[in-house]
């Protein structure tokens, strides 16, 4: 029977669900299967007003951006200064994930968060936002998130049991999915209120990132936490590196995670130009397909949820990513729109299954005393995705948006083919090593 109160011990799986009609109703669908876990439900809860916060944070500072300069180059800045102090801060973040507890880093984190929210929210509010501000709170959350992001996915193994963990992560990322549908709608149907929307828009991030404090402070602090990493820092940071390399299997995972979002997932940046270079129809079209991949990729969240308990996950990654490969190449050739509305749909949807099984692999495949050091390193092939696009915008311009695409598609294709296949003949990890 699972733990209800805060303190009163590790937090158990429970097989009789106790809670809401409708959380009984949900659990029954596998789908849904760690829901039934409160804590989990809990945490899941409070990520799901984090990631609102966040999608609609990044829609409403980019056009604020957009609308003070009118300039393309302050929009790309604003959004570029928040993924640099997370791919190189990263692994530190990892390293204090492992010594401390998860709980207290996030709630920390999560406070400075809503607080920098709140200051963006005066700053409008008094009139006298620029520009060099909203760089400024984008740089700031960068740090903030370099030391959030790591124990956000490391938590997770600490209030689920080893048979929900793949359940519940692809949960975690179908909520993400779903905010990236639900935030940037609400948060243009606020700012199309003028100035007054914007401050409201930015009201509710704040209290989104207030909510998900309020679920952290009410997890167990006695959960299923691996003991606390000890030693020299620096021998901590690279012991993180040698673990990965040292563990083939999972280095590989790691690896199958650079290329898909160094070529796959900066698609969503040049739908703009498809939109009106390709099909010519305009912001409309660009909201169908931005619609459609998000979509997509909650569709493709939940069938990983669904089939959690298939027993050869390296097997349905390959197809998954191969299929991301090919949909990306069938979108840059199609010349109708209802086809690529189609076929972004599958993009979305296997490029987002392809990542949930990938890091819900990662994650049962390494020790939990590692998890804050594994999953920093595999959180850097995320900020490398703002970067990949100024060499890949290059492309199409000299290239074309259609032919860039599908050479990127091609060389997602081929990679976790060859990679893919190679792994799924040397079989799944089944055994935990230590560094």
């Amino acid at each position: 029977m699972a733990v209800s109160q805060r303190d009163a011990g590790p937090v158990a799986v429970t097989r009789a669900v106790d809670g809401p009609w409708w959380v009984r109703q949900a659990t029954k669908v596998r789908t849904f299967q760690s829901l039934g876990n409160p804590h989990f439900r809990m945490l899941w809860f409070g990520m799901l007003a984090s990631f609102m916060a966040m999608q609609m944070n990044i829609l409403a500072r980019g056009y604020l951006a957009y609308d003070l300069s009118k300039s393309a180059t302050a929009l790309g800045i604003v959004t570029m200064v928040r993924g640099l102090p997370q791919l190189f801060l990263s692994p530190l973040g990892g390293v204090i994930a492992d010594r401390v507890d998860k709980r207290r880093l996030l709630l920390i984190t999560q406070v400075m968060m809503a607080v920098l929210s709140f200051a963006n929210v005066i700053l409008i509010a008094t009139g006298i936002i620029e520009v060099w501000h909203l760089a400024a709170l984008s740089l700031a959350e960068g740090f903030v998130f370099a030391f959030n992001m790591p124990s956000r996915q490391a938590i997770i193994p600490e209030i689920v049991s080893d048979e929900e963990l793949m359940n519940a992560v692809a949960l975690n990322n179908s909520g993400m999915n779903l905010t990236r549908v639900l935030g940037p709608s609400l948060a243009g149907a606020l700012i199309s209120f003028g100035d007054i929307g914007m401050e409201v828009t930015f009201t509710l991030v704040a209290l989104c990132y207030v909510g998900f404090l309020t679920a952290l402070y009410n997890l167990p602090r006695k959960r299923r936490i691996a003991a606390a990493s000890k030693g020299p820092f620096l021998a901590q940071l690279t012991g993180g590196i040698k673990y990965i390399l040292g563990f083939p299997a999972l280095a590989a995972l790691i690896g199958l995670a650079f290329i898909p979002v160094l070529f796959g997932m900066p698609y969503q940046t040049f739908l703009p130009v498809f939109s009106t270079k390709v099909f010519g129809t305009g912001a409309s079209g660009l909201a169908l397909m931005s619609a459609f991949a998000g979509v997509g990729a909650l569709v493709g969240s939940l069938t990983v949820a669904t089939i959690s308990q298939y027993p050869r996950k390296d097997l349905l990654q390959v197809a998954f990513g191969v299929l991301f490969g090919l949909s990306l190449i069938a979108f840059a050739l199609t010349p109708l729109f209802p086809l690529a509305l189609l076929f972004v749909f599958v993009v979305g949807l296997s490029g987002n299954a392809y990542m949930a099984l990938n890091s819900t692999m990662i994650m049962s495949t390494c020790e939990r005393s590692y998890h804050g050091r594994v999953m920093s390193v595999y959180m850097m092939t995320w900020s490398l995705m703002p970067l990949s696009t100024l060499p890949l915008g290059k492309a199409v311009d000299m290239l074309g948006v259609q032919s860039t695409t599908i050479i990127c598609g091609a060389i997602l294709a081929g990679f976790v083919a060859v990679i893919g296949i190679g792994r799924v003949r040397r079989g799944a990890p089944v055994l935990k090593r230590a560094a």
